[in-house]
């Protein structure tokens, strides 16, 4: 099930595609979502450029059902925006893209933080950030 900042994060990257990272996200989510090697062949892939289900299927040669599983992972853990390929044909498929050129986690006392930064648009300011027990 989706949580509602997953479906917010969703809603807001299908709408506006150059939008920057501001959703918190779980420390929890995102370290979970790390630490499977196919999801992080599948960041990897969206890193360069956005890529769908079945371009992430074919580069990181990992089935297709299971790539739908892990896309929605990394989206939930917000490490991929989700947006619509606008295309001439009538279906326009979505397309996952990474929203952050580097990813800090910060352990103390108070548990995990984590600070997304998008260097490109935002001089290198840290951005979104959250805090997990």
């Amino acid at each position: 099930m989706n949580s509602p900042s997953a479906v917010a994060a969703r809603n807001a990257s299908t709408l506006d595609p150059n939008r920057t990272q501001q959703v918190a996200a779980e420390p929890s989510a995102v370290l979970s979502a790390l630490s499977d090697g196919d999801s992080r062949r599948i960041l990897a892939a969206c890193d360069g450029a956005p890529r769908t289900a079945q371009e992430c299927a074919e580069l990181c040669d990992v089935p297709l059902s299971t790539v739908y599983r892990k896309l929605d992972s990394l989206t939930e853990a917000s490490l991929l925006d989700e947006r619509l390929r606008v295309q001439t044909a009538t279906h326009h498929p979505r397309e996952f893209a990474t929203n952050f050129d580097t990813l800090s986690f910060s352990f103390d006392d108070a548990g995990v933080s984590l600070a997304f930064r998008q260097v490109a648009t935002d001089g290198g300011e840290d951005g979104s950030e959250g805090r997990s027990r």
